[in-house]
């Protein structure tokens, strides 16, 4: 059944009162790739991609750097975020300003380096994640400043809140003009962000700045779990997203003393989408500042 489909049978219940007013909607639908709710979800995958923050270097065995990455969140316009029921409902999605994870790198031998970042699950404006992911690193070819290597990365981990049914919606009665899609309580939704990944990384040095870019090729798989109470309904539906995107990365890290030292990049990833009434497909992509500060151990 598709959403379309189940927001009709809901509000023909509403309208006869007829019993299927206990009704769980279950239904798995598979999304096409630039649908508005499949567009949200590569939105958000695409800012927990693990980029390097930083050239591709050989690092000494089993030497250790701790960071702390923030990364930018990108206000997103209402057409952006009318994205439930195939583009006709507006969601609650601009709910915190920065991406936030503390990162380890650990130096293994024939000059691999391991890269592991988690979001831990606290609970920030009605949001917990709970995100892990690993990258491994290798530098293939040196000579004076330049350095050309490659990089795998990938990603489990899911994200939990009141997302198709705010607390905010629920606080006024179903049906009104503050809670139009009838929601009776705050959703408990779950949204899975599952990706893998390989990238082409370099870095030049010019005097004390390293400078570093990267061109990725990312497979997401993803799944969005609804679980709201509207209008009667237990809405149960389970969304279901995968395909391919391409991402682009560059910035540049310095030195600030002792073991130190700040990375800073900007990162584009195109993302189709059609919204209607438009049939057609367009472009409206991440763009973000990502920012780590390390220490080396």
């Amino acid at each position: 059944m598709n959403h379309t489909l189940k927001l009709t049978i809901m509000c023909l219940t509403i309208v006869t009162a007829s019993p299927l007013s206990a009704q769980v909607i279950d239904d798995v639908e598979e999304l096409d790739w630039d649908r508005p709710e499949a567009w949200a979800m590569k939105f958000f995958s695409s800012v927990s991609l693990l980029t390097g923050l930083g050239p591709p270097r050989a690092r000494e065995p089993w030497s250790f750097e701790i960071g702390l990455e923030l990364d930018t969140i990108p206000h997103l316009d209402e057409d952006q975020r009318r994205v439930g029921f195939g583009g006709a409902k507006v969601e609650d999605l601009n709910r915190l300003p920065v991406f936030a994870r503390p990162r380890l790198t650990i130096g293994l031998p024939a000059k691999i380096s391991l890269d592991v970042a988690w979001v831990p699950p606290v609970e920030l404006r009605g949001v917990q994640s709970n995100l892990f992911s690993v990258a491994l690193e290798r530098p293939v070819y040196s000579t004076g400043p330049w350095t050309l290597g490659v990089r795998v990365y990938g990603q489990i981990g899911t994200v939990k809140g009141d997302l198709t049914c705010s607390e905010e919606d629920a606080s006024s009665p179903p049906g009104s003009p503050g809670n139009i899609w009838g929601c009776e309580a705050p959703s408990t939704d779950e949204l899975s962000l599952n990706y893998l990944g390989a990238a082409f990384t370099g870095g030049y040095r010019y005097r004390k700045t390293d400078f570093h870019w990267g061109l990725a090729a990312n497979y997401m798989d993803m799944e969005f779990q609804v679980d709201a109470q509207t209008f009667g309904f237990h809405d149960r539906s389970l969304l279901l997203a995968d395909g391919w995107t391409w991402s682009v990365n560059g910035g540049a890290s310095w030195r600030l003393g002792g073991r130190t030292s700040l990375a800073v990049e900007l990162f584009y990833s195109p993302l189709s989408v059609v919204r209607p009434p438009s049939t057609s497909s367009e472009n409206d992509p991440l763009v973000n500042l990502r920012t780590m500060l390390r220490f080396d151990l």
